[in-house]
């Protein structure tokens, strides 16, 4: 089945810059790309994924939220995804439709995995938080797009000022702002952590380009698993994501509608930074 992705759709989706520029680092460092299948896809309430034929698997928050539901389903290719190129269904991620771009977002993770091999002498790969691998000073200004209370929580204890941005307005409490606040607070801060989501809403590229004074800059969450040495070229200093430790355990906890906390025994959390000098900016 065809899955709608162009080359008229890749050239009009040019804008994405992080997508495409991922896109094209996978295709020339995983070989064989062709050959590699999206085995299962699930699109849960909470978190989308997709294994593939080779036993990788990748995440994407499903977001809901922006989405609309047409006719009961979300997705009118619903039993064709399985079974398809991996690569093509990655392709996804460069389309306007919400729902096919979350499902291209999650097969691109799952393929960013078999990449990093290539690139291994590029990054250093740390466990844990992200926020024990960032300078926070006490004099920082912090800007958070994304409602993440955990680590929110966690820079209030350590900077001068956090400010928390976010789109969704069930989110939203009186210390939180609106994600437009974004073009203001963002150039005044010092440090900025960027959800994963706006990798599948399509605001990664302005985020990292208001990032740009920034002396840390990280993309945070299981949906930031694009390939690493991509987001350091687009500004990023740190990724912190998820590596998936137990793909079937996974993919029934996103079945069941499960969220970040019910992925404890199913992942670990890792983060990446550049290897000084080894990454073109």
């Amino acid at each position: 089945m065809h899955l709608g992705v162009t080359r008229k759709t890749w050239r009009f989706a040019g804008r994405k810059i992080v997508v495409s520029d991922s896109l094209e680092e996978i295709r020339s460092a995983v070989a064989n790309i062709d050959r590699i299948k999206a085995a299962n896809v699930i699109i849960g309430a909470g978190y989308t994924g997709v294994s593939l034929s080779s036993g990788h698997l990748g995440l994407a928050h499903s977001l809901l939220s922006e989405q609309t539901l047409g006719c009961c389903e979300l997705t009118k290719r619903a039993g064709y995804l399985a079974g398809s190129s991996a690569f093509e269904l990655a392709g996804l991620a460069l389309s306007w439709d919400m729902r096919s771009r979350v499902v291209g977002v999650a097969t691109l993770n799952a393929l960013s995995q078999l990449s990093l091999g290539s690139y291994a002498d590029r990054i250093s790969t740390r466990l844990g938080d992200i926020v024990d691998h960032l300078a926070v000073r006490d004099d920082d200004v912090v800007a958070v797009v994304g409602n993440m209370a955990p680590t929110v929580e966690r820079l209030r204890a350590k900077a001068k000022e956090v400010y928390v941005l976010e789109r969704n307005l069930d989110l939203r409490d009186d210390e939180t702002l609106p994600d437009t606040a974004a073009e203001e607070v963002i150039p005044e801060s010092d440090v900025v952590l960027i959800t994963g989501t706006s990798i599948v809403n399509g605001t990664v590229d302005r985020l990292l380009e208001l990032s740009k004074n920034a002396r840390e800059v990280a993309l945070v969450g299981a949906t930031a698993g694009l390939p690493p040495t991509v987001l350091f070229r687009h500004g990023a200093t740190a990724v912190g994501t998820v590596k998936v430790t137990d793909a079937d355990r996974a993919m029934r906890i996103i079945a069941e509608g499960g969220g970040t906390p019910s992925f404890a025994d199913a992942i670990e959390f890792v983060v990446y930074k550049p290897v000084p000098g080894a990454v073109e900016v």
